[in-house]
């Protein structure tokens, strides 16, 4: 049996295409086998940009109905699985690909790929949130706040499954070097206001004695920046491994909108990273209060107070490198996570 899954690739880098990558690289138990349907973005608008060119989204959207259309001809795609942030306009979009889902009798599951409550806006998004939950027969998000927002609006049935990383990509407890001080400090992602990366910055004029460095493409002007404070742009994946090899702890900042359940933080995790992160999508339920410390959003002087209790505490750096390992393993590797989908696909059925 297949499954179609609706769902970008990089480029432009993204939470998304990062899984729907992994997704194409797994394999799948039960036989099942995945069709992807390209979402991807058309033109230069990037993964942080609000803004959009009618011409190109009529395009983009009229190439995934018709890429949809064709892969349902093949009568071994059973289910339709969409991934997108609460987006208005994604929900929209999404709509018709449910709507052409069901009218050839297969079954649809929404991935909401976002923190729900953070995401839909205003009296249209939610008109198109309940629409398009009710219409789905499955509805898979990345965090309890989602789960209870899809149960507030719907009768459809709601799980929680986390994003995963690759099982041999997980460090052994050990195996991270723990220093006895801190003198790196990273952070992977898009390298804008809303990932928090000026608090970063705020850090880094702080902590002259620690090395900063920012990984992932800029989005935003920096001035003043000290040279502990290191741009060092969109890296591969062997290098972004090396990068978290060589770092002290992971910091992770964000409130940006579309934020569901970090893969850059799991990514930490799984290498034994102490993190410090905030109170925001699934942030604070991956590290609990073992892993690292997490903060209010929008918060340079909470970011700086939690680096100075950790920075010269190694044997607790050292706890907090043991507990995101073991909870890497226990709930975010490919073998803990991609049963779940197969197990929900079989359950349509």
């Amino acid at each position: 049996m297949k499954v179609a899954i609706l769902a970008p690739i990089p480029p432009p880098a993204g939470g998304i295409g990062a899984w729907m990558v992994r997704m194409l690289e797994a394999k799948l138990k039960n036989g099942w086998e995945i069709v992807h349907i390209d979402e991807s973005v058309l033109g230069k608008r990037n993964t942080f940009a609000s803004k959009r060119k009618f011409l190109e989204e009529f395009k983009r959207n009229r190439k995934i109905w018709k890429d949809l259309k064709n892969a349902l001809k093949d009568p071994e795609v059973k289910v339709v699985h969409s991934c997108i942030p609460s987006s208005t306009f994604g929900m929209m979009r999404e709509y018709i690909c449910a709507r052409i889902t069901k009218k050839r009798k297969r079954k649809f599951i929404i991935h909401y790929r976002c923190t729900t409550t953070n995401m839909t806006q205003g009296k249209m998004g939610y008109f198109m949130f309940k629409k398009l939950t009710n219409i789905s027969d499955c509805a898979m998000v990345l965090n309890n706040e989602s789960k209870e927002m899809v149960e507030k609006y719907s009768k459809t049935k709601a799980i929680i499954i986390p994003n995963f990383v690759e099982s041999n990509t997980v460090n052994r407890k050990g195996e991270k070097e723990i220093s006895d001080t801190v003198k790196t400090a990273l952070y992977v992602g898009g390298v804008v206001t809303r990932k928090g990366c000026y608090h970063i910055l705020d850090m880094a004029r702080h902590f002259s004695d620690i090395e900063f460095r920012l990984v992932g493409t800029v989005g935003v002007p920096f001035e003043n920046v000290p040279d502990n404070f290191k741009l060092l742009g969109e890296k591969k994946k062997p290098e972004v491994a090396e990068e978290m090899k060589n770092a002290d702890i992971f910091l992770f900042p964000s409130y940006f909108q579309g934020e569901g359940f970090s893969n850059a933080l799991a990514e930490a995790m799984a290498k034994g990273l102490p993190c410090i992160t905030t109170k925001w999508a699934a942030n604070h339920d991956m590290i609990e209060d073992k892993g690292g410390i997490a903060v209010e959003i929008k918060n340079s002087q909470a970011l700086i107070d939690a680096l100075e209790k950790i920075k010269d505490d190694k044997e607790l750096r050292q706890s907090m490198s043991d507990f995101n390992i073991d909870k890497v393993n226990t709930y975010y590797t490919d073998k803990a996570v991609l049963d779940q989908y197969v197990d929900v696909y079989e359950s349509l059925l």
